[in-house]
């Protein structure tokens, strides 16, 4: 079996790109098919290397199989949804927070709730799934932008999920390069810090300056009153996403996380909708809740949810992970990076360089745990040859590992967030931190500012770390 050499391994993530870009951007068609072609195209070339069709289909299994829980998690969480609508946990939510919220502070608001959940819970995922979906909801009573809305959802959530020690990408990034959690926590704040003000500024602006004219007091009125009567408008159904939030707090796994939560929310809904019938309860958490108050604007909000409505992330999830379980196999990306590495001799070469394996790591694979570990694992030489300290790779492969993967459609968290909240790629645009973050870190690279450099006293101690953890691996 041949590696591919740099040249071919360049031709094809081009030609992928170009596939899926032109495909989803210029046709506007669903990201499935152009993914099934694109594997198509990567197995036939890992066959032209050599590789026995039997290992290539091994590969895609092995990449299906990683991503089983995220599978699992985004069903429970459809199911969720569909019952916190039925047992007026969605509808309790939108009630306050129509009362509480106003138009010019929403978009700004929601970027503050989302980031404060996120760092105490440690999750991009359950914050989306649990608060995120509430404000979505909130923000079709208030007539705001869908896809401003989700920008400043996912921008918060990915926030709390970069910065908090309980993140599972922030104790990955650490532990790939080999740094202590709290002190690359507080290297990452020179870039996230000034990405996330102005994220924040950002939102602040579009709210006042935005068409407030369509925002009708007398429909939020009706809205409101509806809720009222249809639902039982209680703080007893928020008790299903509050312990879901604790739970990931005491860092409980999320699948029996989230199962705990909807033998809650089932339980609650015994309370809240007397005389309720087990088949509704299955039936709204199979295919979800179907309003049918009337008033078409409560009608279309609260019609969401249900395993049925995952199918289509779940299915996105399935066919980009057999992808990628090819693209590592064949070893596209490290012999694009190998390739990279020679050309390495500037401080600022080497983060840029990192930056952009991590991105072009999530537009092939669409795996975030891959884009962080390969380039973590490549570019450590090369850190210490240009006397970086490893705290400056940890903290990029967060710049750009774990920030950029949600604004890719074709991701697993990608598709998690436009199955969850019920939206298509458009939101991608206003993941303004996402954008900003990786720019950041660019400019600090050739600049100087806030790079850690390594000191002669920790070469030694940095290189027997190394080599013990190798041993330990390889032993």
């Amino acid at each position: 079996m041949k590696k591919p050499s740099f040249l071919a391994s360049i031709v094809v993530v081009l030609s992928v790109i170009t596939l899926l870009g032109v495909s989803i951007l210029h046709y506007g068609v669903a990201p499935h098919i152009p993914i099934v072609i694109a594997t198509i195209f990567v197995t036939c070339y890992g066959l032209i290397l050599g590789y026995k069709w039997k290992d290539l289909e091994n590969a895609m299994a092995k990449g299906i199989f990683y991503g089983i829980p995220s599978i699992l998690i985004l069903c429970l969480i459809g199911m969720l949804i569909g019952v916190w609508v039925l047992n007026g946990t969605v509808p309790t939510i939108t009630y306050y927070g129509l009362h509480i919220l106003s138009p010019e502070f929403f978009l700004m608001s929601t970027l503050l709730i989302c980031s404060i959940v996120s760092v105490f819970c440690g999750s991009s995922w359950s914050t989306i799934g649990t608060i995120g979906v509430s404000l979505m909801g909130i923000a079709y009573a208030l007539d705001i932008s869908p896809a401003m809305t989700a920008g400043a959802i996912v921008s918060g959530a990915i926030f709390g999920d970069k910065i908090s020690p309980l993140s599972d990408t922030t104790n990955l990034s650490s532990a790939t390069a080999k740094v202590n959690i709290f002190e690359h926590i507080k290297h990452m704040l020179w870039t996230t810090i000034p990405s996330y003000i102005i994220t924040l500024i950002a939102f602040t602006a579009i709210g006042f300056f935005m068409d407030k004219g369509s925002v009708d007091s007398k429909q939020i009125e009706t809205i409101i009153n509806v809720l009222n009567d249809e639902f039982m408008i209680t703080p007893i159904t928020l008790l299903s996403p509050l312990l879901i939030i604790i739970l990931a707090v005491k860092r409980v796994s999320p699948i029996p996380a989230l199962v705990i939560g909807l033998i809650v929310a089932v339980l609650t809904t015994f309370y809240t909708v007397p005389n309720v019938a087990i088949k509704t309860i299955i039936g709204t958490a199979h295919n979800g809740y179907v309003a049918e108050t009337g008033v078409e604007a409560i009608d279309s909000l609260l019609s969401l949810g249900g395993l049925s409505s995952m199918l289509f992330g779940v299915s996105l999830i399935l066919i980009s992970l057999a992808f990628g379980g090819i693209i590592q196999k064949i070893g596209i990306a490290e012999s694009i990076i190998g390739g990279i590495q020679k050309m390495l001799n500037r401080r600022g070469n080497v983060i840029t360089a990192t930056v952009f394996s991590c991105l072009g790591i999530n537009l092939t694979v669409g795996e975030q745990y891959l884009s962080i570990i390969l380039p973590g694992q490549l570019f450590e030489s090369a850190y210490k040859k240009v006397k970086l300290h490893p705290k400056n790779l940890s903290r990029t492969l967060e710049d750009a590992g774990t920030i950029i993967h949600p604004m890719i459609p074709w991701g697993v968290t990608g598709a998690f967030i436009m199955s969850t909240l019920n939206i298509g790629m458009e939101y991608a645009p206003y993941v303004f931190i996402s954008m900003i973050t990786p720019v950041v870190a660019i400019i600090y690279g050739y600049s100087g500012i806030g790079l850690a450099p390594l000191q002669e006293e920790e070469i030694e101690p940095i290189e027997n770390t190394i080599e013990v953890t190798r041993n330990v691996v390889e032993g």
